[in-house]
Parts: C-alpha cells; structure tokens; sequence
C-alpha cells in the first residue's frame, strides 16, 4: 500500500509538471481541461499591492462583471461552509481556511498558486488545499517548471492514510514524518500529522532541494489564520451540475488567472461508457461518472481556437468557436471579452450541454479580484 502511495505521489508531481494545453492539442479536439484537472485533484494528497492606483484601474475588472452595474463589495463574505451536497457532490465553497503555511522556503520561490477542491464521493480523507510556492509562472497554465508545493487536509478521518510512510522516518516539530528522497528527477517529499484529522505533505517537482531543506520547510509550517478565496463565483450552473474544483495563479496580483472545474455525475450501466477493470472484467453493476464536465478559466488569455461566430453575452462581446474536431468531440467553447484585457473561456463537454448553457454561466458569473491580492507573497 505504502509503495502505490509513494507511486500516486510521482505521478501527482508528474501531472502537475507536465499538464500544459498547448493550442494544438485544442485544435485537435482532445479531452477537455477539465479532465487534466480532475486527475491531478484525484492524486492531490496522495499524489503528493499593485505600484499605483493608475495601474490598479488598468487591471482591475468590477467585481460583478457581467451582470450588470452595481456596488463593489467593500469586505469580503463571511467565511463560507460547504453548500449542501448535490447529486451525492459537496459544492465548492467560495472561500475555505488556508490552515498551515511554510514560514521559510528557498530564496527566490513565491506562492503562485492555489488550488481548492472538494470531497469526492466516498472519499473519507476529506478535501484538499495545495498552495504552491515557484520561482516564476506565467499568465497562463500554471503547473510547469519547479515548485515545491504544500498539500494541506484538515477534515481526515484517518492521517495516516492520507500518508506516504515508504520513506525514511524523520521528526516534524515533535510529529512522527515520513522522508521520500529525490531519485535524481527533482521529486521528493515530507509527510506528517500535526495532530486530529489534519494530514500534511510538502513535496518538490522539478527541482533538487536538499533533506535538509525540506525538512527546514516541513518543520517551519505553521497555522495560517487567512482564508482561501475563490475571484469568480458561478451564481448558475445547469441543473445536476457542480463546482468540485478552483485554482488561482499567476505571476502577480495585476495578471492573475483562475480556473473553475464543474461536473454532473450520474450512474452509468452501459459497459462500453464503463470500460473495464485492471483484470479486464466489466463491472457488474452501475457506475459513478462524471457525465457532463463545464471549465472555466478567467485569464488574460485563452486556450479556446481562434474565430469563430460572434456573439454579445451580457452586454460583453463574445466568440464561439466552431471546429468540426471539436463538435465531434462534444466540446463547446465561449469567449467572453470582459474588458481591461481579461478573457473568460468556457469549455462545456457531454450530458446535453448547449451554448445557451454556457452563455448562461458566463452571464451570471461574479469576479472579485481582489481575491487574488496574495500572489507573489
């Protein structure tokens, strides 16, 4: 068991490393974002102030940006908890406690990223928070290059699932850990429990940091008081659909991205949508998939194909790209021009998904950036 963990951890690293999206792959009408998203979420714990106000004003978007004109927030919400659960899902809050940080990492790495998601169904390990310290990102996907990433779960039943144990046992501010050295691929990394249902792992992808580093990282992790919060909020989703997934990037508060990754499950009995089992059997009674797959993405640029028919969505321009790879495929984009160099980019694939359902999401979205004000931090 030990061993498959320290194996779900390279390959989480991996995954993370190696996700980028080039146009390309687009064009050719291969598995949606959300896909690439969802399996790094599936290994995340066992896989391991602008200068001026003038530069404010150019990069800030306000903060309901398709809905219409109305009032800026001038506090943030109350911390929210899990929204009730939907089709057997717990929806994704808007913010969440940050929990633990590192109060010392390498010189020259920042926190670039954040990601939240949610419990998946029968998962009792509880949901997980990766922030992710880097040297440099850009304004796009986030997740190549060298990071050192911490993985934080505070609603465990059992820590010591949620560790890699294969490694060398190593002492964490008086917690027992787990040690799992580089093989020369720039992948090693620190477990632990603090203590009552919290499991923590500081891990490296693509960079050789020293035992002793990161055992310095590991044991400078502290409470963090702060809340993770999410800069766009999707106020409507079609019916059976939910968010599970939110990432915030980029290399500085005025060209921050984030990335919303929404599912509809439902019990699947057809064998050919199922596929087979490692032994090759097909499974003998239904299974729960994800049927229906919505991702947006808030950037200042887009992955989306060029062109495409015009369109006005909430009083924004906006394109819909039309490719015949992609209708093949299910896929469905939207472009949304959200003004001040900011692109909102929508991708909706299976469960009789429609434009109108993406118009709609876009419409009804709220963007908040000051949510972002932590990166570079």
């Amino acid at each position: 068991m030990t061993r498959n963990i320290e194996d779900l951890i390279r390959s989480a690293q991996e995954l993370q490393a190696d996700r980028a999206v080039s146009t390309d792959r687009i064009r050719a009408a291969l598995p949606s974002r959300v896909d690439s998203v969802r399996r790094r979420r599936r290994f995340s714990m066992l896989g391991a102030t602008v200068a001026t106000a003038v530069v404010a004003a150019a990069v800030t978007i306000p903060a309901v940006a398709l809905r219409g004109a109305g009032p800026a927030p001038t506090t943030p919400p109350v911390a929210s908890t899990p929204s009730p659960a939907v089709n057997g899902q717990v929806a994704l809050p808007e913010q969440a406690p940050l929990a633990y940080r590192p109060a010392w990492v390498p010189a020259g790495f920042a926190e670039r990223i954040r990601q939240n998601d949610v419990v998946e169904p029968g998962d009792d390990l509880g949901p997980t928070l990766v922030r992710v310290w880097k040297k440099q990102v850009g304004a796009g996907d986030p997740w190549s290059g060298a990071a050192i990433e911490l993985y934080v779960r505070t609603a465990t039943a059992d820590p010591a699932r949620a560790m890699d144990t294969s490694g060398q046992q190593v002492d964490v501010n008086g917690a027992r850990g787990y040690y799992s050295a580089s093989h020369g691929d720039g992948k090693s990394s620190v477990s632990w429990s603090p203590g009552g249902h919290t499991a923590l792992m500081v891990t490296t992808s693509h960079v050789e940091v020293s035992r002793a580093d990161l055992l310095r990282i590991a044991r400078s992790v502290r409470p963090d008081p702060a809340d993770s919060t999410i800069p766009v909020r999707l106020r409507w989703l079609p019916t059976g659909f939910t968010a599970i997934d939110a990432t915030v990037s980029g290399p500085s508060v005025a060209r921050w991205r984030a990335e919303i990754s929404a599912v509809r499950r439902a019990v699947v009995t057809d064998p050919a949508k199922i596929g087979k089992d490692k032994r090759g059997a097909a499974p003998s009674q239904g299974v729960v998939m994800d049927t229906g797959t919505v991702s947006v993405v808030v950037g200042s640029s887009t992955d989306a194909p060029p062109g495409g028919v015009t369109l006005t969505v909430g009083d924004r321009p906006a394109r819909h790209p039309v490719l015949a790879e992609a209708t093949n495929q299910g896929l469905i984009y939207l472009v949304v021009d959200l003004g001040q160099g900011r692109l909102m980019t929508l991708i909706g694939q299976g469960d009789g998904l429609t434009l109108n359902d993406l118009t709609k999401i876009a419409s009804r979205a709220e963007i908040v950036p000051a949510a972002a004000e932590w990166l570079g931090s």
